[in-house]
């Protein structure tokens, strides 16, 4: 059994590693743009043919690289998934073999287990296909991305819809806003740090679940223990795998013949939305029957009927909201440092300021909704690849610079 905030914090060296290459996908896009479009309005103006060319053939240099840095991205995740399954395989039985060994069996170390293994194996190569299909996406979205953005600029400037200098701060605002995304088969977008960590978690997840099960079945052990945690989601409220809040810190009969336990099937375990499903922070093992370390906890977040969840979900949305703020703020940042033409580029620098002003509004809102709703703030979820204390001490300066010139106090 793992515990729920091990299930938090297991994604964050991949959620890293992806947000490391979203940012550099982005700085280079926002680079390259800048050395096509960034370069005055008379290197603009010229024919329609040339420009496409020219743009198609520099699409196609900026995915190149971006595809050969990939590889680089790649291997590092590939050793950060192997250890993470590694410690969750065996933080997870060593949690589940203290109860059989109390009962007097003799549990197989994981290591010695080729069966458990194969399970863990098998859940961490699809958790790697699962990143290389987003990285392999984003790559080309990026490509699109570019393309879309200089034809644009052009364009705008070509038929005279917005002046060059308002060109540039769109595809420069259209790049660092959006990113690129992942999307899936049912049309929803996630950057790519997300989707990454969303599939590591449920990978985790259903491995140790799988391994859990299969000592199970090596011990002849029916009941099950199911973790809990403050805001559980509830799902449409009534009683089914998709409420977490219903099924969690309870024992169950894993074969569903025990008179005192209900069946585990109820949890959902296997499906999507039920337990150890689709980003789900719930894990299970071995139970006694009698030591239930999570019932209070199952009972007091019961008591809560979901308040506690919504507050929380409410935070994940001031999370995301800086840590877009922060992404957006770099890539503005490169857009200053590689823009050749003055005019634009103290346009940018304005822009730039003004979403320095906007991260610092955010950040004290969360702070001030995180004290007033007793939730503690969650730093590392705040912070971004590449934010280091040079640019938080940059965008410190151009909100300051940003609130001078508006008089604010």
């Amino acid at each position: 059994m793992l515990s729920p905030e091990y299930l938090r914090r297991i994604t964050e060296g991949s959620e890293q590693i992806a947000e490391e290459l979203h940012q550099y996908i982005i700085s280079e896009i926002v680079s390259r743009m800048m050395a096509r479009i960034g370069r005055g309005e008379d290197y603009i103006l010229t024919n329609a043919d040339a420009w496409r060319i020219r743009t198609l053939q520099e699409s196609g240099e900026l995915l190149e690289d971006i595809l050969a840095e990939l590889s680089r991205y790649t291997k590092r995740e590939q050793q950060e998934l192997l250890e993470a399954f590694e410690d969750a395989g065996i933080t997870a039985m060593n949690y589940d073999d203290k109860v059989y060994k109390a009962a007097g069996l003799s549990p197989v170390p994981l290591e010695q287990s080729p069966a458990m293994i194969r399970l863990m194996e098998r859940n961490m190569l699809a958790t790697m296909g699962e990143w290389k299909n987003f990285t392999r996406t984003t790559a080309s979205a990026a490509q699109r991305l570019y393309i879309e953005q200089c034809d644009l600029a052009y364009n705008h400037v070509m038929t005279g819809a917005v002046g060059y200098t308002q060109a540039i701060k769109e595809a420069v605002n259209n790049v660092v806003s959006d990113g690129v995304t992942v999307t899936y088969p049912s049309g929803r977008r996630d950057t790519i740090e997300t989707a990454v960590a969303r599939s590591v978690r449920t990978g985790v997840a259903q491995a140790t679940g799988d391994i859990s099960l299969k000592r199970m079945e090596e011990m002849d052990w029916d009941l099950v223990l199911v973790s809990a945690h403050m805001g559980a989601r509830t799902g449409d409220g009534g009683e089914n795998p998709g409420n977490h809040s219903w099924w969690q810190g309870k024992i169950y009969s894993r074969s569903g013949k025990s008179k005192k336990f209900p069946p585990f099937s109820l949890t959902g375990y296997g499906t999507a939305s039920g337990l150890s499903g689709v980003n789900c922070r719930h894990s299970f093992g071995a139970s006694d029957g009698e030591f239930n370390p999570y019932a209070e906890l199952s009972a007091q977040d019961k008591a809560n009927k979901g308040k506690q969840y919504e507050k929380e979900q409410r935070q994940r949305t001031y999370e995301r909201r800086i840590r877009k703020t922060k992404r957006e703020v770099l890539g503005m940042q490169a857009a200053v440092d590689n823009c050749k033409d003055e005019q634009a580029k103290f346009a940018l620098q304005q822009d730039f300021d003004r979403k320095s002003y906007l991260l610092q509004k955010q950040n004290a809102a969360y702070k001030a909704y995180c004290k007033q709703n007793d939730l503690r703030e969650l730093k590392d979820r705040l912070t971004i690849a590449k934010w280091n204390r040079q640019n938080a001490a940059k965008a410190r300066g151009a909100a300051k610079r940003y609130k001078t010139a508006k008089g604010i106090d």
